[in-house]
């Protein structure tokens, strides 16, 4: 059977018709924002390397496809929290009688935005109303989008670098800084003062994380103790050589805020095998992604409910198709603090775990 050829993209069309990417999505979508010399030159172009003009893209102008596209960038899969948000959104999203479509993209970080292939949903003229974006977000990711002319929703936290205002974006988001600083001070009600935190530099949001734990440090007067740099891939295990390291040291240890909890889980299990005990020797606090999840886990936990993000976010993206923006404006979700039996006041007596 012979094979069916490729149908050329809006890039190759703009790069033909001497036109930004951005008007190529505009004119194939019937926008109406365009100069009809302009228009004619881009669809003569689209016409003569090959491009379908469907019903769907020929009406774009008129109809609404009630779809919203859901991009997960630059990861291998789901995981729970992204579970729940996607949980959250499809929920959202069927009341209000959109559809929801779904697609992981791979981009390199440092690649200029005209460099690497864009997601095949958004360069397909109409498929979807707006965008939601979640994964690890790099800015060359947003310029892409900027290029094509797209509605889009941003979930904030993770951001690896924020980005300026955009007109035709909305930020949603949950307040892990604010979770981050109540657990640290927490611990300090309990007479703590060797407090670490626990994280990886390289997850985008540990720059939240590891501010509200520094503010709350700052605003204790006391002194930062902080292990960032990632010693494996695998939260647990970054989480347990963390730890043995920090003893391996000699470093006084008597509580740890941990950046997730699989890095929680994985601190316990170093601290198990240097014969120390949670919460016996050391106080600790993880991050959970599910509001009064039962006893799956006896951790204390900053708690963020991801399903209301998803709903969050759907919500936003509906209201930019509707042209409703001053509906949803920056909408951060709270964290709260999940109080269980890992915590415990320091005895007047310990100073430090060696």
């Amino acid at each position: 059977m012979p094979r069916r050829p490729e149908s050329p993209t809006m890039r190759e069309i703009a790069q033909r018709a001497s036109v930004s990417i951005g008007t190529v999505s505009r004119v194939l979508n019937r926008h109406q924002d365009v100069d009809s010399e302009l228009r004619e030159r881009v669809e003569s172009v689209a016409r003569k390397v090959g491009y379908q003009f469907s019903a769907r893209t020929r009406n774009a102008v008129q109809t609404k496809s009630r779809i919203i596209g859901l991009i997960l960038m630059n990861n291998p899969g789901l995981s729970s929290s992204q579970s729940l948000m996607l949980l959250g959104i499809e929920e959202y999203c069927s009341a209000a009688g959109y559809c929801l479509l779904f697609a992981r993209h791979q981009h390199e970080p440092n690649a200029a935005a005209g460099n690497w292939e864009a997601p095949g949903i958004v360069q397909t003229p109409g498929l979807a109303d707006c965008f939601i974006i979640a994964g690890t977000i790099h800015a060359n990711m947003l310029q892409t989008l900027d290029e094509f002319g797209l509605r889009y929703v941003l979930l904030r936290n993770h951001l690896m670098d924020m980005p300026e205002p955009r007109a035709h974006a909305a930020l949603v988001g949950y307040d892990d800084v604010g979770g981050c600083f109540h657990a640290t001070r927490y611990l300090a009600q309990l007479g703590h003062r060797h407090i670490w935190y626990i994280g990886d530099g390289s997850r985008p949001w540990h720059r939240n994380r590891l501010q509200g734990y520094m503010r709350a440090i700052e605003e204790l007067k006391l002194e930062a103790h902080v292990h960032s740099i990632a010693l494996s891939d695998d939260e647990f295990e970054n989480g347990h050589a963390a730890v043995s390291y920090i003893l391996e040291q000699g470093w006084p240890m008597t509580a740890i805020l941990a950046e997730s909890d699989q890095l929680a889980f994985g601190s316990r299990e170093g601290l198990r095998l240097h014969r120390c005990e949670v919460p016996k020797d050391v106080s600790m606090i993880g991050f959970e992604y599910e509001a009064g999840r039962g006893h799956s886990s006896n951790f204390t936990s900053v708690s963020v409910d991801m399903v209301e993000v998803g709903r969050q976010l759907a919500k936003a993206a509906i209201a930019q198709i509707e042209n409703r923006p001053r509906d949803t404006p920056n909408v951060t979700v709270p964290a709260s603090l999940v109080k269980r039996s890992t915590c415990r006041p320091l005895r007047k007596d310990e100073h430090m775990v060696l």
